[in-house]
């Protein structure tokens, strides 16, 4: 019979009914159910939690058959099932962390294994001890960012593998070190214009800059670097150093003036490195094309463009052109550069004409003309 892994407390009769819970199985379980609904795996056990009037809150483990879960958040934080709760069960099951690295801010006189058996190590002890721990009923829900407050120690999440919501097992190798970012000396972060409220009056700085950098005070910041407050979206336009740091006590922050939602005022700092790696040519057209931000960075880095072997079956010559209609074209419109006599070109099925070496960079990366946007791949290919 389907059970709780857990054996709660029992509720007094102040108990606290839960309005909302959400609830998600683990990698591990989500596979066994090969496919079939949660709830059907959930509904005797939920119904055994509700007449036992067993407490629950974020972290409790659940067991459901085969399956076991995990409570990812209550509303209120903590409560007994009752026939009014309303179940969540989307979402992405819960992993198990193999690496998860941990930065921390505090008395820096400690060092590194003194940070980890003082504050790491204690805060996976006893009533939240690694998944797998003999009798463990609940865990410590983690992620990429979060930031726990342990004793006088801060401690941020900095990277997790595999990536999402997930927890400590024993198996988790866990890293911990003193955080030594620094701070900037100046920052000038942006607004976007169209995101700033029309109808009604605002202070910039104390209505959504200030709050949304008090609550992310531990945040790294980058030139370029995105982020959002209330609707309002801004832009880190220049800062000294120019490094990733944080915004601290000292930190002069200008904010004057506001940006225009272009697609290169738009870009991650990620992909405005890959973008600036490139010909000037091929940034100009990538750039000044009606592409979203998120189809630029497919075309960056998954690269969903033609096969090498499609590439050489399109026609090449040594400039000029050959053919009596020579083309009208005196410049590579990827690398902004006139042709030169004898330089290897190539010749699209739409007529346009580019260095060979340039045009073979952009069908890499997309199967269109770069000028007209003529599908090069069907044009080969007769469709």
């Amino acid at each position: 019979q389907a059970s709780s892994s857990t054996q709660p407390a029992q509720a007094n009769e102040d108990e606290v009914v839960l309005r909302k819970l959400h609830i998600l199985p683990l990698k591990e379980a989500d596979k066994k159910m090969k496919g079939r609904q949660r709830m059907e795996f959930l509904a005797e056990t939920l119904r055994q939690l509700r007449s036992t009037k067993a407490v629950v809150c974020s972290g409790h483990l659940v067991k459901a058959r085969e399956a076991e879960f995990v409570v990812i958040k209550c509303e209120p934080p903590q409560g007994c099932l009752g026939m009014e709760t309303d179940f969540f069960v989307d979402g992405a099951p819960v992993i198990c962390f193999q690496k998860i690295q941990f930065s921390a801010w505090g008395p820096t006189a400690l060092s590194s294994e003194e940070l980890f058996n003082q504050y790491v190590r204690p805060f996976f002890k006893g009533e939240y001890s690694p998944y797998g721990t003999t009798g463990v009923k609940r865990v410590r829900l983690l992620y990429a960012g979060q930031v726990v407050q342990v004793g006088d120690v801060s401690l941020q999440v900095e990277a997790t593998e595999p990536q999402g919501l997930g927890m400590v097992s024993t198996d988790t190798e866990i890293f911990a070190n003193w955080d030594t970012t620094p701070e900037f000396e100046k920052v000038h972060i942006l607004p976007f214009l169209d995101t700033l409220p029309s109808a009604y009056q605002y202070e910039l700085f104390g209505d959504y800059l200030k709050p949304y950098l008090m609550a992310n005070q531990h945040k790294k910041y980058q030139h370029g670097e995105l982020f959002s407050y209330q609707g309002v979206q801004f832009k880190v336009v220049a800062c000294e150093p120019d490094v990733v740091a944080r915004i601290g006590k000292s930190t002069t922050i200008f904010c004057q003036g506001h940006l225009t939602p272009t697609l290169r005022n738009l870009l991650p700092p990620h992909l405005m490195n890959q973008v600036a790696q490139l010909p000037q040519g091929l940034q100009m057209l990538l750039l000044s094309s009606e592409r979203t931000t998120r189809e630029l960075e497919e075309m960056l880095n998954q690269r969903r463009g033609l096969f090498p072997q499609t590439i050489q079956e399109i026609e090449t010559f040594n400039w000029p052109p050959p053919n009596a209609q020579a083309s009208q074209q005196r410049t590579c419109m990827v690398c902004l550069e006139d042709f030169e006599l004898a330089v290897p070109c190539r010749r699209l099925p739409c007529g346009h004409v580019f260095h060979q070496s340039c045009v073979d960079e952009w069908l890499r990366r997309c199967t269109d003309c770069p000028i007209c946007k003529a599908n090069v791949d069907r044009a080969i290919r007769n469709y």
